[in-house]
């Protein structure tokens, strides 16, 4: 005799499966037996849940992005997530990822970029701080395959580490640092340009970085910075050269901030402004976003043309050349005066200690290259 139907059973078994897989996919993610890994997540500020289920989808700690959005959201975590780098081991189940991100990795703050840095300064200082290879950076910096992955048409990466800081682990890879300082150069970018029609000369992303990567290496003072901006920008609409010192510095491979000779100037390279005119190929730095607004929010109706550096990190403008050769003889007695001072401190410091010997006078800026 066949046993008779039985649909409440039935109907509990099917309950049943429709529990269990769900509860597998929270709570076994990686499968019953995962290798002993560490998968490194960085979380960006404001970055949406989804974005995060599908990079933990991606890196296999996750089986399905449904089931992690739908138990933050059961678990009223979805807004409580916070940014910062993540080092979990496959394996974790879905409520101890999301109660990992909840927590945040707060106080963790391994490394701080200054503003202005070159390519390879920051490969240094990764090789210090995070234990990077500071060649492995270098060589990712200028791969053309790793450039096509983050959407960069240019030969390197330079102006695109935005300078931040950062919460990583030693043990991050190199590829993951770099992505992430990109995705925050782009954030910036968006939020330098936002509500502007059009930059100046229809600037792209890219020649909008190297202007202002030129603008940061040559203010110290950050309200002077819109009014260099537009010195560069008055320069290109005239036609003129843009003249800037560090474009050479760079073009010579001693760093934007270097101290140049009139020989130096005649260097045969792209990146010197003297020569040629226009933007430079890219950037000579990583600007920050000071600089970004400087170039998009230039004074307008500043007629300057030239600048020349005073000695105390402000400087002379001019919308002429004869007022510029006057404020240069006008820098260089101010800069004197400074020198003069500084030997004075110096000297009385010595004295005080007891070495009978001064350290010199600290060198006096150059004048700029807006001439």
């Amino acid at each position: 005799m066949s046993r008779p139907f039985r649909p409440l059973r039935w109907a509990w078994l099917l309950l049943l499966a429709a529990l269990l897989v769900p509860a597998y996919d929270l709570l076994l993610p990686a499968g019953p037996f995962p290798a002993a890994e560490r998968r490194t997540l960085i979380v960006e500020r404001g970055q949406s849940l989804q974005s995060i289920a599908s990079e933990l989808q991606r890196q296999g700690m996750i089986r399905s992005s449904v089931g992690f959005l739908a138990l933050a959201r059961l678990m009223r975590l979805d807004r409580h997530i916070k940014a910062g780098q993540y080092s979990f081991v496959r394996g974790m189940t879905v409520p101890a990822l999301l109660r990992a991100l909840e927590r945040g990795m707060v106080g963790l703050d391994l490394l701080t970029v200054p503003e202005g840095l070159m390519v390879r300064e920051v490969a240094a200082l990764l090789e210090q701080r995070l234990g990077m290879r500071a060649a492995t950076v270098d060589s990712l910096a200028t791969d053309p395959a790793f450039l096509d992955s983050l959407g960069i048409d240019a030969p390197s990466l330079e102006g695109w580490l935005a300078p931040d800081s950062y919460e990583w682990l030693p043990s991050t890879a190199p590829e993951v640092v770099l992505r992430a300082m990109v995705t925050r150069t782009r954030e910036r970018v968006a939020r330098a340009t936002a509500g502007c029609d059009s930059l100046p000369f229809g600037f792209t992303p890219h020649e909008l970085l190297t202007l202002a990567s030129i603008v940061e290496t040559e203010a110290q003072v950050d309200g002077e910075r819109p009014r260099i901006a537009r010195v560069y920008l008055n320069r290109i609409g005239m036609g003129m050269r843009l003249q800037a010192d560090p474009t050479v510095g760079y073009a010579l491979g001693r760093g934007p901030r270097s101290r140049l000779t009139f020989k130096d100037l005649k260097v045969d390279s792209p990146y010197n402004t003297y020569l040629h005119a226009g933007l430079p190929p890219g950037p000579i730095c990583s600007p920050g976003l000071a600089s970004l607004e400087a170039v998009v929010d230039a004074e307008p109706g500043v007629r300057d043309l030239y600048f020349v550096a005073r000695g105390d990190g402000r400087h002379f403008f001019a919308t002429t050349y004869d007022e510029h050769l006057a404020n240069i003889q006008a820098a260089r007695a101010l800069q004197a005066v400074f020198a003069a001072r500084r030997d004075s401190v110096q000297r009385a410091d010595s004295s005080a200690v007891g070495t009978g010997a001064a350290l010199g006078p600290a060198p006096v800026p150059a004048d700029s290259g807006a001439r």
